[in-house]
């Protein structure tokens, strides 16, 4: 990409945008209008893309808060081709939220963002959610159909008299615990990403922040269940 104007600092669930991606070979495609993710220290970098050129695209980029982290954390944003014959960076932090990226692409081409937290530092508590939008000669591409986002394994994390362990979440909407309790999980909002979950004879309202977990949803500065990584 040639001739960028980089004004920007300050950035970057399934919302009005794909979910975010932590591998760098599968990368979200972005949606119009804003798209929202997730970055926290010590759990790595998230991928975005979007279909641009040839002509001018625009991508604004917003810090939106450290809500779900005691910290808000310094991030990384790099815009780059598949080839990397080209790349823009820039770290951007809560006190700069509202810049933009502007270029010039002379063909269509596949444009990637990388979304990378500070590295060494293995403070989970550590973070920002971020919004990314992206307008001019672009194109946007429907995202995979994926598995439900918490279908995977986490920690228990809430303490208490009671420590489940390591907690899977299974496709069929069922929860096993490694202390052998059992419990089921179902969506209760999906725009936000918010369920519930009973679990032996407790009960949860969780949100779902990817690189973190399963937050208390009416506390995202409590977590409930550490997503493992």
């Amino acid at each position: 990409m040639k001739h960028y104007s980089v004004l920007f600092a300050g950035l970057l669930l399934i919302i009005c945008a794909a979910a975010q991606s932590s591998k760098p070979g599968e990368p979200a495609p972005l949606r119009p209008g804003i798209n929202k993710g997730t970055v926290a220290t010590g759990a790595g970098t998230q991928y975005w893309y979007l279909i641009g050129g040839p002509g001018d695209i625009r991508i604004l980029a917003h810090f939106k808060s450290n809500d779900g982290f005691a910290w808000p954390a310094a991030l990384t944003v790099t815009l780059y081709d598949e080839k990397r014959t080209w790349h823009v960076s820039k770290v951007v932090t809560q006190q700069n939220a509202d810049q933009t990226f502007t270029g010039k692409l002379d063909k269509k081409q596949k444009t990637l963002i990388s979304v990378a937290p500070p590295s060494g530092i293995a403070l989970i508590t550590s973070g920002g959610n971020y919004e990314l939008e992206a307008t001019g000669a672009v194109q946007f591409e429907e995202a995979k159909v994926t598995q439900d986002p918490v279908i995977r394994t986490f920690v228990y994390n809430a303490g208490g008299t009671h420590d489940y362990g390591a907690v899977k979440f299974l496709a069929d909407g069922t929860v096993d615990a490694s202390d052998g309790s059992h419990g089921t999980w179902k969506v209760f909002d999906r725009e936000n990403n918010i369920y519930t979950v009973a679990l032996a004879r407790e009960r949860f309202s969780v949100q779902y922040v990817a690189a973190r977990g399963l937050v208390d949803a009416g506390d995202p500065n409590r977590l409930l269940f550490k997503e493992v990584r």
